[in-house]
């Protein structure tokens, strides 16, 4: 069924609610219909006006309802405070006293000559400029009107409206003759407590991209320490049916045992779940992510599969547009297969914002801010990941995988050893297991790894590919060799690992193979491209002017050899 799991479906008839003809509006559509007014429109009056809509909360979904006789109170209420205008200010007001506001210091007490001076102002100000556009209804940034003397560190509790001072972020600079070092801290007001702080090295011939690439690097780490932090996610008020609530449930635990049997036993369960109830979104989220990762995985052609990806993710946003998990379903195959990092953004965001309690929206966007070469960021949204559900093996698996992207190995092996403590015998772990090690020059232990990885994963080409490289680097050109040409005899209907195999050529120093086979990796929408700016076997090459040619051709420019 997966070429015609999203076949239209007519729309059935709309229920009455099993409160009709009482005091009681059983869904946001009734409450809607009463008001004569959109539901969005009444969701929004909930939030900023106060209609008293009701809750049932269950174990993970809940839904809504509202009694007329509360509603008519309230519109005596607002009726009361001077017709809309008076709410309208109101509600502005309201606004204004819920934004959270950061107040961005200049640099102090800096010592460098008036060039570097220039450059670290214009850290600054490119920070403000992008702090501004991250969402000026609830995010509110104010800096100094004059410049501070070097002895001036008291800052206003509050600016115009009244609005508070929440956060304050200062900044220091060190100049080594080498290069520059950046300090940021974000403060919070009224204490002494830091909320986040980190370091941004630089050398001389990376200072024009110096300004862009702070601003972009704080600005993530802000959001996602400040603005996405969790809060109650407004809920349907629809309910499921029974038998398709439960297939999707099964569907889920399949599709967690991330191997191709599990995948395929959820793709069944989860187009059973769109069967029983065709307006029931999450199953289409699930479908979306069991195609993608058969992708991921190499287990099925992306071609193949993706595009009916895409098409279940929108139609899970179609039915729900506040559904976290189809937010998140949609940014995967943005990121993955269209490599649109812009728009894949921002559908991580809007996951994270209709639902911050989702840990695969963290979890997943960690993976594109990883790939950006934001690693603090990256660091901050995995952990966000865990906090939520700290026993989650295959998020403690790409905590392993964001710190191997940052090229801090000894971390990313902790990550995955956490895992491998669930479950000894979680084939994924083990894989990225055996990279860590390897990039530590324990080849040894990494090839005994990649080996229970093979057996584990049933001879999966692209381990097999993981395989040869490891062997390339540790000396041993004829079994990298050998494998390569078992992989190159791989039937036409399997999938090719051309993303490892290209990292593979790349160890064997023959640069023009690998380019060739990155070409191919970008022809057939090789899953893993995304990693390329940030993998570390392509290290020695990313000075090439091919290499450069092909990361374009991804729509990523290179991130900047400098990490903090």
């Amino acid at each position: 069924m997966i070429k015609n799991f999203a076949s239209e479906t007519s729309n059935s008839p709309q229920s009455a609610g099993l409160w009709a003809g009482t005091d009681r509006l059983d869904s946001w559509k009734e409450i809607a219909s009463y008001l004569r007014r959109e539901v969005r429109t009444v969701q929004l009056w909930e939030k900023r006006e106060g209609l008293p809509v009701h809750r049932h909360i269950h174990k993970s979904l809940g839904s809504v309802f509202a009694l007329r006789s509360e509603i008519e109170i309230w519109k005596r209420q607002v009726s009361r405070e001077g017709g809309n205008q008076r709410t309208e200010a109101a509600a502005a007001s309201r606004s204004a006293r819920n934004r959270i506001t950061i107040y961005v210091l200049p640099l102090k007490n800096v010592t460098v000559n008036s060039e570097r001076r220039r450059l670290c102002d214009a850290i600054v100000n490119k920070t403000i400029a992008a702090l501004e556009q991250t969402n000026p209804g609830k995010l509110g940034i104010a800096s100094p009107k004059f410049p501070l003397s070097t002895e001036q560190s008291d800052f206003p509790a509050s600016i115009s409206n009244n609005e508070k001072i929440d956060y304050v972020l200062q900044w220091s600079v060190q100049d080594d003759d080498t290069g520059l070092q950046v300090n940021v801290a974000l403060l919070i007001a009224g204490s002494d407590g830091v909320a986040w702080s980190h370091s941004y090295r630089c050398r001389p011939k990376d200072f024009g991209d110096l300004p862009t690439y702070v601003a972009d690097q704080v600005v993530q780490c802000l959001w996602l320490k400040v603005f996405s932090s969790p809060t109650p996610a407004p809920v349907g008020g629809r309910h499921e049916r029974p038998g398709s609530r439960e297939a999707y449930l099964k569907g889920r635990y399949f599709w967690n045992q991330r191997n191709e049997e599990g995948l395929r036993k959820a793709i069944h369960c989860f187009e059973s779940a769109i069967r029983e109830d065709p307006e029931f979104a999450l199953p289409y989220s699930g479908l979306a992510d069991s195609l993608t990762l058969l992708s991921f995985y190499e287990i099925v052609s992306p071609a193949e599969v993706m595009p009916l990806a895409r098409r279940a993710a929108l139609k899970a946003i179609e039915l729900d547009p506040r559904l976290a998990e189809a937010h998140a379903s949609l940014a995967d195959v943005l990121l993955h297969f269209d490599r649109d990092w812009q728009a894949a953004d921002h559908e991580y965001r809007r996951s994270i914002q209709c639902n911050p309690e989702y840990a695969l929206g963290y979890h997943w966007y960690a993976n594109l801010l990883a790939a950006k070469g934001q690693h603090e960021a990256a660091h901050i949204a995995i952990m966000h990941a865990l906090e939520i559900n700290p026993v989650s093996i295959i998020t403690l698996v790409w905590a392993g995988v964001t710190s191997h992207l940052a090229h801090q190995f000894d971390e990313a092996i902790e990550h995955y050893r956490s895992a491998l403590e669930l479950d000894p015998h979680f084939t994924w772990a083990h894989m990225y297991l055996a990279q860590a090690l390897e990039q530590k020059g324990d080849f040894k232990q990494a090839l005994r790894e990649f080996e229970m990885t093979i057996q584990l994963a049933g001879g999966n080409n692209c381990v097999k590919a993981m395989k040869a490289h490891a062997h390339a680097v540790a000396g041993d050109k004829s079994a990298a060799r050998n494998i390569l040409d078992e992989l190159k005899a791989t039937p036409s209907h399997q999938c090719m690992p051309s993303y490892d195999i290209a990292a593979t050529y790349a160890a064997l120093g023959e640069s023009q193979q690998m380019v060739a086979w990155l070409k191919r990796a970008c022809g057939e929408g090789n899953m893993k491209l995304f990693t390329l700016t940030q993998d570390p076997r392509f290290d020695s090459l990313r000075h090439r002017s091919e290499f450069k040619a092909i990361v374009g051709q991804m729509g990523l420019a290179q991130a900047s050899a400098t990490r903090g």
